[in-house]
């Protein structure tokens, strides 16, 4: 179990060194990123974009970029096919997005012919290291899959798992999350779905863990609900991941996670054949590294 983002750090940093290839590499907060991973010791990089303009953004944030290693490409979607096979060749191990559009990302890496595709289902997985938990907790998916039915909910939560386990998770505590404990299959499909994957966790259909739902976000979380409302669960009240019935659920999870709840977050893409970091430009110079961190831990 990890119980801060430091002890994510630290893990990784006793990891075999990796590689990360960025596409559209001119990027000064994603530059500061990576040479903020390079300087804790955590992985390399290799630079794909304009070579003047990346080295205008280094030398104007006082990052040596002697450090990376630089491949000089300037249309957009050569930049993202050429990241894309930098880590097929085995070269990386990770793959970031820069300055190119997230759809030419996602459809370099999607791409039947060339891409990274591994999975049937690409989803996103959220870290968070919050003040008021006492553990680092993962949530899927608030970034990739609007309305997943409930094979793609399965995919998510293996996915979610797979990662976990990376982490060094045996049996991670799994909560499926809907708005109540009880399955209400009419009105509420999504407690219908928990029920279904709980039991299917129980006769080993899933990745392993500790899987149950469908469970309310205070069962999954708060010891003292699951003791008023008397729900005895292996999962309420420490789950290690959550995963949302819909894209709407991740998206209001992670906002009050981070603005309300003050919460430190990283996010990566799971199953392509690597992991996928693609953060946003609102994102903070240190969420992009705590996301850099965590896509190296989570390398298979």
């Amino acid at each position: 179990m990890l119980r801060s983002f430091k002890q994510l750090l630290n893990q990784v940093s006793k990891m075999e060194r990796r590689k990360i290839a960025v596409a559209m590499a001119q990027d000064s907060e994603i530059l500061l990123a990576l040479n903020a991973a390079y300087s804790a010791g955590l992985g390399d990089a290799i630079l794909v974009g304009d070579r003047e303009q990346i080295i205008k953004r280094a030398e104007e944030e006082h990052i040596n970029v002697k450090n990376f290693e630089i491949v000089d490409v300037k249309e957009e979607k050569k930049c993202v096919r050429e990241a894309v096979e930098i880590v097929r060749s085995g070269e990386a191990q990770v793959i970031m997005k820069g300055l190119c559009s997230t759809a030419n990302f996602l459809k370099g890496i999607l791409n039947k012919e060339y891409g990274l595709r591994a999975a049937e289902v690409l989803s996103h997985l959220a870290i968070f290291e919050s003040p008021n938990y006492p553990k680092l907790l993962m949530m899927s998916d608030a970034a990739m899959n609007i309305a997943p039915d409930l094979k793609t909910k399965i995919a998510i939560t293996n996915n979610a798992i797979r990662a976990a386990h990376a982490l060094g998770y045996k049996r991670p505590k799994v909560a499926l999350l809907s708005a109540v404990e009880k399955v209400n299959a009419e009105n509420m499909p999504s407690s219908a779905d928990a029920a279904i994957m709980a039991k299917m966790a129980e006769r080993g259909q899933l990745a392993e863990a500790i899987v149950d739902g469908p469970l309310a976000l205070d069962n999954a979380l708060s010891p003292k609900a699951n003791q008023i409302k008397g729900l005895q669960s292996a999962v309420g009240g420490k789950a290690d991941i959550c995963i949302v019935p819909n894209i709407e659920a991740g998206n209001i999870f992670y906002k009050l996670m981070t603005i309300l709840g003050n919460a430190l977050v990283a996010g990566v893409i799971l199953g392509a054949a690597a992991p996928v970091v693609l953060t946003s430009r609102a994102d903070s110079e240190n969420a992009k590294f705590l996301s850099i961190a965590t896509a190296l831990a989570v390398v298979s």
